[in-house]
């Protein structure tokens, strides 16, 4: 799969936008899920099953963060 650094309204192609976005997303709703866990509201999930959740987005993020990370144009890291 090639990354490319178009904007995404202009490929159809991965853009290093779009892990960005993923990251965000996952981010969001780790935190949304934590607010729910710290309250002990795990809606239609055991608790066992919201933690197992929450380690996949947080692994999640991570691999989006690290992916948009590396891919990124040395300039634009600075």
């Amino acid at each position: 799969m090639e990354v490319t650094n178009e904007q995404t309204e202009e490929t159809p192609r991965l853009t290093i936008a779009d892990l960005g976005v993923a990251a965000w997303a996952c981010s969001e709703l780790y935190n949304y899920m934590l607010e729910g866990y710290e309250q002990e509201d795990y809606g239609e999930l055991s608790q066992e099953q919201l933690d197992a959740a929450m380690q996949t987005l947080r692994s999640s993020f991570v691999k989006f963060d690290s992916l948009a990370e590396i891919l990124a144009p040395k300039e634009e890291i600075e």
